[in-house]
């Protein structure tokens, strides 16, 4: 059995003290040798606070994170009690004390945590206490280098969960939510949704960035590749096995970088609704489709060069379209980093490392983590060498 954990419990999960008993019972009794438990703040708490707060008027930011920060502290104190009832040691960890790992920097409401001084705090206070009592950990919370409280942005206690994961190397990470691990969509929608196994870490990416409440999308880019992360049901019986594994983890020194050629750029001058988009995927059945965009009074569809004039003559024929143009020999640069959610200016970077060398950009489509540019196929070798080295850190 792996012999490090880091086990995270939702507000859902320790809405009632009977909820907690429950929790800590699943804590004190899972198989590993050493645990951290994260803790989110009770039920809606933090709702509430945050209500209350917008009644006062005008509060600082300070105010606003030392007031909201009760909520996880308070659940960890509670945590705690729980764990002795079922007969374990527990060490709390809270920004009032001493012991407190996480260090930020001083923006309050969406704090970025120093992972240099963070490191060195775990190093220091948290491991220690792993094997002789499990570490409660308030979730969302971090403290900066003037000992004041800070939060990490709402759902900021899968950042804590997942980044002392990645500090203290840990074995395995495990969120424990509501739901059966992870749906094919969200089953008070969906009644016949269907349960996960796996996931690829770019796949949960983009669900839980498309607005899937699993895990906090950035707190994914703290994942180490070996590291085993998976959603479980806080029903389990036994949470170290079963749910919804996400495998992988992200490149964080550079982006991943993909090229494709011979691509075919359909424009389609129309009105642009779901009747036309439907009659355009329907002409280019089994094609694959790397790009759409619209205008005002256009449609860009980018497919693969096949038989252009069949292509070409089957979408003229739409009664909806009033014009249709096209472009061959297209190319694509596919670039994903995860920093392109929390980071503004990805599109500028490439925009700006292309028109230094006086490379065109006939398109660009965006999705979550994944910027496609699209330009003339004979530019695609300077291009790859034109932003390759924009995103290193």
């Amino acid at each position: 059995m792996n012999s490090r954990a880091v086990i995270k419990f939702g507000g859902a999960d320790l809405a009632t003290g009977e909820k907690v008993a429950q929790a800590a019972k699943m804590v004190a009794q899972a198989p590993y040798k050493e645990k951290v438990v994260v803790v989110s703040a009770m039920g809606k708490m933090t709702d509430n606070l945050v209500v209350a707060i917008s009644q006062l008027g005008n509060m600082s930011d300070a105010d606003y994170a030392d007031v909201v920060s009760m909520g996880e502290r308070t659940s960890a104190r509670v945590f705690c009690s729980a764990l002795r009832a079922a007969g374990a040691q527990a060490e709390l960890f809270d920004p009032a004390q001493d012991n407190w790992p996480i260090i930020t920097d001083s923006c309050f409401r969406d704090a970025k945590p120093n992972i240099e001084k963070t490191s060195s705090m775990v190093q220091k206070y948290l491991v220690p206490q792993l094997g002789n009592a499990v570490a409660v950990v308030c979730g969302f919370l971090g403290k900066d280098e003037e000992d004041n409280v800070t939060t990490l942005g709402r759902g900021g206690s899968d950042t804590t969960a997942l980044l002392l994961a990645k500090i203290l190397q840990a074995d395995e990470i495990i969120l424990v939510k509501e739901t059966d691990g992870i749906m094919s969509a969200d089953p008070k929608i969906v009644p016949d949704a269907k349960f996960i196994a796996k996931l690829d870490i770019h796949e949960a990416f983009d669900l839980v960035q498309g607005g899937a409440k699993i895990v906090k999308p950035e707190s994914l880019k703290y994942k180490l590749p070996d590291q085993k992360l998976r959603v479980v049901s806080f029903d389990s019986e036994n949470i170290a096995v079963g749910g919804t594994e996400i495998t992988g983890s992200f490149n964080l020194n550079s982006a991943e970088i993909e090229s494709l050629k011979d691509l075919l750029a359909i424009n389609i001058v129309c009105n642009v609704d779901s009747d036309n988009l439907k009659e355009a995927f329907a002409a280019l059945e089994g094609k694959p489709i790397y790009g759409v965009s619209s205008g005002n009074k256009s449609i860009t569809i980018f497919t693969t060069d096949g038989n252009v004039n069949q292509v070409i003559n089957q979408l003229h024929n739409v009664e909806g379209f009033k014009a249709i143009s096209h472009r061959e020999k297209v190319a694509m640069l596919q670039v994903n980093h995860p920093m392109f959610i929390d980071s503004p200016g990805g599109v500028a970077k490439i925009s700006s490392a292309l028109s230094r060398k006086a490379i065109n950009i006939i398109e660009v489509t965006t999705s979550k983590a994944t910027i496609n540019v699209f330009i003339e196929e004979k530019q695609l070798k300077r291009a790859v060498e034109a932003i390759s080295n924009v995103f290193e850190t």
